[in-house]
């Protein structure tokens, strides 16, 4: 697969020398079997997908990327371990994946095949600022995540294997496209990483100055004892120089060290099967350590295809495209938005050229020649200028996306929180000393704001994206629902369940929209027939099925089935036992049954998993209360209140169970507080003047009777007087 006459080779090499009287070794061919070992990655692809097809179940897939899985989770991934085995294999060894085992590496080779085929021939950039990228981007993946939480004091995970039941199964799944992108996607990142980026940019381009993983090998092959050695037969003919499709100086690094120290080097032997002297071979030796420094870098002692500010106005690029396109409309992968990056970057330079050069050259086109356009070069600027609309728009469509989206996690994790104050509390029927308490406080506010801003967002990206996003729709789904939105919420739930009808946690939506529209018949059809078609082991969709049952028990509730909602609550419980909410609402809804002790008990449980849910030690409290248990009433009220210390509702009721104790100037405090933030409260006149009746301040008592008999008739006939005075 080498190709002597590339030029770019032929200005830096050595003149030929005279021809030896020794005979020339037999060359060996390498490339053949290298082609069926490419061949054979495609086949063990087929296979692991056939195989899955076929019994439902297979090996995780081998994506080295799964390694942050691995170190964020603590899973141990198929993943990760196959990046062990290959690092451990560049060490001994050296880098032969890359070249003999990487499934890119199979297009870029097929690329330059049909190139050479085509008698096209390719001219390889070289950009300085371009080979940070990989180590970089390698950076990015697997180390900073463990700088920032070793910046927030958060643990480093434990290590260990995981099933598809916990989400993420470590070696066999049902679940092979979990960390896949979409078949057109694949294909598109094949095309633009394996093919195009070799005919733009040159022979393994993709390896140079995009792999993550590369940048990882290249590190482990300076420490390798595997080497290409050569010996006294070398006659520094640049032969192998020519056969190397990786760009490395191969004659001049081994008369200057003996060996290839380029950790470029990807151990394809072609330059050992081109060597007309058999002067180089495999072998092992020193590692090579950091002797490709004095050997000029990664491309010897060529000189740089970009100038300073060139390679400046390529890192910006870059940039730009790689934020703007990375996860763009929840379909884009990193390395394909990498590999457009560099791609596009490059573009901008030639763009910059055809107006500050009389002669423009890409690859094998002229786009300029004496100063003037040639047919290739206003074809090739009108498509940049399409490329520069389009990626102006992906930056558009990207900013309201990341913004929406970000906003959406942020509300989806406030209210994760939230859910613990917004429980459901015991009627006055249940507990006759207080009545059912709701929470708005300034958390509540900022969260609607959130919400808005985040529906505003995605909704612009929505309108003006030119493919649908399913992240997005989710994310309005997210805000509508907090902001009581309900058309927006059926709207985006359709066409999710357009798409995909089990979707759970887009049928779970739809029914709150119906439940919230009046709709309760609808809705509560919808949740029992998305749980009727899930088995009794639902495995990875527990969690999601637990949210509908909760969903139903609460609909169930609303309309006064409190066994029917029990039953709900429990079967939620049990489908995920580690939500607080759930407990205490459960613990709301066996009150309103009158099974107070049971309701204890799980409120109980709901305040032990989250000691700041304000809204279980408040119904605790009252049902304590109710079942005249003050002293232990005042403990759970007074925890309410430290949680939310401004309820007018609160201060009233520890009021209330402060004077049943005998407690009077504490009951005093509590219940003048509580008039004091809600002057409107009948009950909490009625108690004060119940204390300062108690405390012979009749006039203050007679006061407070006047203002609760005003408020409300029923103390108004209780206290016998007419509500108009």
């Amino acid at each position: 697969m080498s190709d002597k006459s590339d030029h770019r080779f032929r200005s830096g090499a050595p003149p030929v020398v005279d021809v030896p009287t020794e005979a020339p070794q037999p060359r060996r061919n390498f490339a053949r079997w290298r082609a069926l070992s490419l061949s054979l990655v495609y086949v063990v692809f087929a296979v692991h997908i056939i195989h899955w097809k076929m019994t439902g179940k297979t090996l995780a897939p081998l994506e080295l990327n799964e390694v942050m899985y691995t170190l964020e989770l603590g899973i141990i991934t198929a993943g990760f371990l196959f990046m062990c085995f290959l690092v451990l294999g560049t060490l001994i060894f050296g880098r032969f994946f890359c070249s003999w085992a990487c499934h890119i590496m199979v297009l870029q080779d097929l690329c330059a095949w049909i190139l050479r085929r085509f008698r096209i021939r390719q001219k390889p950039i070289r950009s300085r600022l371009l080979l940070l990228v990989p180590p970089l981007t390698a950076f990015y993946m697997f180390i900073w995540p463990q700088i920032v939480r070793a910046w927030h004091s958060k643990a480093f995970p434990t290590f260990h294997f995981a099933t598809d039941r916990e989400g993420w199964a470590s070696l066999v799944t049902n679940n092979f496209w979990r960390n896949l992108p979409g078949p057109t996607v694949i294909i598109i990142t094949f095309l633009v990483c394996g093919f195009f980026i070799v005919y733009l940019l040159g022979s393994r381009t993709f390896c140079t100055y995009v792999c993550p993983y590369g940048a990882i090998f290249a590190l482990a092959d300076r420490l390798t004892p595997a080497r290409i050695r050569v010996n006294d037969k070398c006659q520094q003919c640049g032969t192998c120089t020519a056969a190397c499709t990786c760009g490395i100086r191969v004659h001049e690094e081994v008369r200057q060290h003996g060996m290839i120290v380029n950790p470029a080097c990807l151990k394809d032997l072609d330059c050992v099967a081109a060597c007309p002297q058999g002067a180089l071979r495999y072998t092992f030796s020193k590692p090579a350590l950091l002797k490709s420094i004095k050997s000029g870098g990664r491309f010897g002692s060529l000189p740089y295809d970009f100038s300073i500010g060139e390679e400046l106005l390529i890192g910006f690029v870059f940039i730009v495209v790689l934020l703007s396109l990375r996860g763009l409309y929840s379909r884009i992968p990193f390395l394909l938005s990498l590999g457009l990056g560099a791609i596009i970057g490059y573009f901008a330079v030639l763009t910059v050229r055809l107006f500050a050069r009389p002669n423009v050259l890409f690859a094998t086109l002229r786009l300029k020649e004496l100063g003037r356009l040639t047919f290739a070069g206003r074809v090739f600027s009108g498509f940049a200028a399409i490329l520069a609309v389009f990626v102006a728009h992906s930056v558009f469509v990207r900013y309201h996306e990341y913004l929406g989206l970000t906003q959406a996690r942020a509300l989806r994790a406030a209210q994760g929180l939230s859910h613990t104050n917004a429980t459901t509390t015991v009627s006055a029927e249940a507990a006759a000393t207080a009545s059912a308490a709701a929470y708005a406080d300034a958390a509540n506010a900022d969260m609607d704001t959130l919400a808005g801003s985040a529906l505003t967002h995605l909704r612009t990206a929505d309108r003006w994206g030119l493919v649908r996003n399913v992240r997005v729709e989710r994310g309005i789904l997210t805000a509508a629902s907090r902001l009581e939105r309900f058309d927006d919420v059926e709207e985006y739930a359709l066409r999710l369940l357009e798409r995909d009808p089990n979707d759970i946690s887009a049928n779970l939506r739809l029914g709150q929209a119906w439940a919230g529209l009046g709709r309760l018949a609808d809705a509560e059809g919808l949740f029992r027939n998305v749980l009727a078609r899930w088995p009794d082991d639902p495995g990875g969709a527990a969690p999601a099925l637990a949210g509908v049952h909760q969903a139903l028990g609460g609909l169930l509730a609303r309309r006064g089935d409190f066994a029917g909602a029990a039953e709900q609550l429990r079967a939620t419980v049990a489908l995920n036992p580690d939500q607080p909410e759930v407990f205490a609402e459960l613990g709301g809804v066996l009150a309103e049954l009158g099974r107070f002790d049971e309701a204890i008990a799980s409120l109980r449980e709901a305040v032990r998993l989250d000691p700041d849910l304000a809204g279980a030690h408040y119904n605790l409290g009252t049902i304590l209360a109710h079942l005249g248990r003050f002293e232990e009433a005042v403990s759970c009220y007074e925890h309410a209140l430290a949680i939310t210390p401004d309820d007018a509702e609160l201060h009233n009721n520890l009021g209330y169970v402060l004077l049943r104790t005998g407690q009077l100037d504490q009951s005093l405090q509590h219940l003048e507080r509580a008039v004091a933030l809600d002057p409107n409260r009948a009950d909490a006149h009625f108690n004060l003047a119940t204390v300062f009746d108690a405390q012979q301040q009749t006039e203050q008592a007679a006061e407070h009777y006047r203002i609760a008999a005003r408020l409300d008739p029923r103390y108004a006939k209780l206290l016998g007087v007419n509500q108009s005075e």
